[in-house]
């Protein structure tokens, strides 16, 4: 299922990305092309003018400084008398160089009425049009203008190659469709690590919630199984035989509530619901009473508890006190579970890097590396082996959950003497 998503959302990811990717390329494209026509005209007007004002009243003209005028490779100048053709400069070595310029005298005849054999008569210069023409795939800037002398009127036809234009134009295009295969293709691969990266906490949640139910339903089957098996033993029963199986169904159904009251303690804590009321607490007070509590449960078990605290006084701690207390009856708990009579398990608190950690330490079977972030799943168990019936796997994720409630930090770490230690961290007020 996350399969198919992840492609689905790389491909939505990259196609709306690319999108609009390319309406921007082209908008600018379209920009730049703007830009070189009008550059390309302007440079054309400027050259035709400067051509057309020299030749403007000149009775004798100079072919080399004519044609230093404008360059040979894409302008060819043409000037007639009455028809007949004065002048024509090389543009190249352009074979149909004739037949353009008839293309041009045609295209002025025919289109613009405007011919050249008959042209108006002007004390002054008429610029009389500019056009543009294709001729052999290639398209041209004409300007035809008339030019009066002394000898009578001279007629120059002005035709500029636009085949530079049309190379840079190409040569843009081919530069922004390379930038834009190149950026899709970067878009490709962020939209795959993104998608991938987005949907790996998602995938993982759903993992944990469909281990969370298997395991639930495997630790509600256990109790269930027995209160059924009791019930269905009772009809058969004697009357002295009863307790046993009434006893079997209380403890049973004792052990269910609490695996229920448990979970739904976890549920409350994904919904955000969690009630918690911060008010300020002495820790070393509420360390106190947790270990008059359970000093008790410890002797009765061949235990010594132990309390250690500072010698100067902590600061206070703005926290859910009940809370904290739930965190240390876990804790302790816990200890007491996997440790061996004779060990001793210490509860304490101290005041270090403007932080009040608070640790109990214990000498049992310890916990290996690799399973030391584990522990703090839900149902998992360092011991898988052990049929522990008084455990389920939650307590440890739901001290988790309390202390990141409290904007803490839990963690676990060898002890020194054997067993583990565990830790939290809370801020003073």
């Amino acid at each position: 299922m996350f399969h198919k998503i992840y492609l689905k959302m790389t491909r939505f990811h990259t196609f709306v990305t690319s999108a609009i990717l390319i309406v921007m390329s082209l908008a600018g494209l379209l920009v730049f092309e703007s830009l070189l026509t009008k550059n390309e005209f302007s440079v054309f007007d400027k050259n035709q003018n400067a051509i057309l004002t020299y030749l403007d009243g000149q009775n004798i003209i100079d072919h080399e400084k004519l044609m230093r005028l404008a360059d040979n490779r894409y302008y060819s100048i043409a000037l007639f008398e009455k028809g007949t053709l004065l002048f024509q400069n090389q543009m190249g070595a352009d074979s149909g160089q004739k037949e353009l310029i008839d293309t041009a005298y045609q295209t002025a005849k025919n289109v613009y009425k405007f011919d050249i054999a008959n042209p108006p008569i002007s004390r002054r210069m008429i610029k009389y049009l500019d056009f543009g023409i294709t001729f052999l795939n290639k398209k041209y800037y004409v300007s035809v203008a008339s030019l009066p002398n002394s000898t009578g009127i001279l007629c120059a036809v002005i035709l500029f190659d636009r085949s530079q234009l049309f190379t840079q134009i190409f040569q843009l295009r081919l530069t922004f469709l390379c930038i834009d295969i190149t950026a899709i293709l970067l878009l490709f691969l962020f939209a795959r690590k993104f998608t991938r990266k987005m949907l790996f906490p998602i995938e993982e949640s759903r993992k944990r919630q469909v281990q969370f139910v298997a395991a639930a339903s495997h630790e509600l089957r256990s109790p269930l199984s027995v209160m059924l098996a009791s019930i269905t033993a009772l009809k058969a029963a004697d009357k002295e035989d009863m307790p046993v199986f009434y006893e079997a169904i209380e403890n049973e159904g004792s052990r269910m509530k609490r695996l229920i009251d448990d979970m739904l303690t976890l549920a409350n804590a994904d919904n955000q619901s969690w009630s918690v009321r911060f008010e300020d607490t002495q820790l070393d007070t509420l360390l106190l009473d947790v270990y008059e509590k359970f000093s008790p449960l410890a002797r009765n078990r061949g235990m010594t508890l132990q309390i250690s605290l500072p010698d100067d006084s902590l600061p206070q701690c703005c926290c859910d006190s009940q809370r904290i207390e739930q965190v240390l009856s876990i804790l302790l708990n816990n200890a007491m579970s996997y440790s061996s009579a004779g060990c001793s398990i210490t509860l304490g608190i101290c005041l270090i890097g403007g932080k009040l950690k608070l640790w109990v330490a214990d000498q049992g079977y310890g916990i290996p590396d690799d399973l030391k972030q584990k522990i703090f799943l839900r149902f998992f168990r360092a011991d898988q082996a052990r049929k522990d019936r008084e455990h389920f796997g939650l307590g440890l994720c739901i001290a988790s959950e309390i202390i990141r409630l409290h904007q803490g930090k839990i963690w676990v770490e060898d002890n020194p003497g054997g067993g583990s230690v565990f830790y939290f961290t809370l801020v003073p007020a």
